[in-house]
């Protein structure tokens, strides 16, 4: 799943895959008059802030990213060649013997200068598994406490606040405090909100699993996310659900009514 994790394990693995490796030929389909060229090009480094992917090239031009639900940054043999037609198919870069790097499905993919990243990224507030987190911290919690009305759940996935943090582990990590995710933001510990959702993330960005229960066995893995109905796996009560809202960060979300009932809030 597209959360900061998870696009922060794909930038490691690019990285230590492709950085440094020359450009010998490319396409970039979301072009406009001029097309983008890459070939020529060196791609120098892969990061990654919250969901967003960002590889930058020597030229001082960056190709930016976010996979969201549906794309995927794919890795195919050397000498690679998309069909002639492939809708899907966003830019593929021919990095030698390395292999093709090709982003398949990709639902936000431009070409923006290094220097320019802030016109995309700059909305954004402290990542939750950057290695400054500690030093924003109170940043990202004066962000969600400006708005104490607002439900934790929809704070929390609020990237503007803090980064990172996507539908699972906001859902779990909620369940894991005990806390509703209805709750006012006001009404809670924010700062030990964040501090929980962050120590989960951690640990399983260093794990390199999105399991919240430590269990790996099929329909186990997570505490309440995905099991609308069925009962929760610490005190057996049937797990709620709600469908998302019109708000862009009021997502899916499933809690159980007996370990995060509004009465056991802070």
């Amino acid at each position: 799943m597209a959360e900061g994790d998870s696009i922060r394990r794909l930038a490691t693995r690019l990285h230590t895959t492709f950085a440094g490796a020359p450009v010998l030929d490319s396409e970039y389909r979301r072009g406009g008059e001029v097309p983008v060229r890459f070939a020529g090009d060196t791609l120098t480094e892969v990061a990654a802030v919250g969901k967003h992917l960002l590889m930058r090239f020597a030229s001082g031009r960056t190709l930016h990213s976010h996979l969201r639900m549906q794309g995927s940054w794919r890795t195919h043999r050397p000498a690679w060649r998309p069909r002639p037609v492939a809708d899907r198919l966003g830019a593929w870069l021919d990095l030698g013997e390395r292999g093709v790097l090709a982003a398949h499905d990709m639902p936000v993919l431009e070409v923006v200068a290094t220097t320019r990243e802030h016109t995309v990224i700059g909305h954004l507030g402290p990542d939750i598994l950057a290695a400054d987190w500690a030093e924003r911290i109170g940043e990202a919690v004066a962000n969600v406490a400006a708005a104490p009305d607002l439900p934790i759940r929809q704070a929390l996935m609020d990237q503007r606040n803090l980064c990172g943090i996507g539908n699972l582990w906001a859902v779990e990590s909620l369940f894991i405090g005990g806390i509703h995710p209805y709750a006012r933001s006001g009404a809670i510990d924010i700062a030990a909100t964040l501090d929980r959702a962050h120590r989960m993330m951690l640990l399983g960005l260093r794990n390199a699993t999105q399991s919240t229960t430590g269990d790996l066995r099929r329909g186990r893995t997570h505490w309440v996310y995905g099991r609308y109905r069925r009962p929760c796996l610490r005190c057996g009560t049937p797990v709620a659900f709600r469908a998302a809202g019109a708000d862009p960060y009021d997502r899916e979300t499933w809690w159980c009514p007996h370990c995060q009932s509004t009465r056991r809030q802070v």
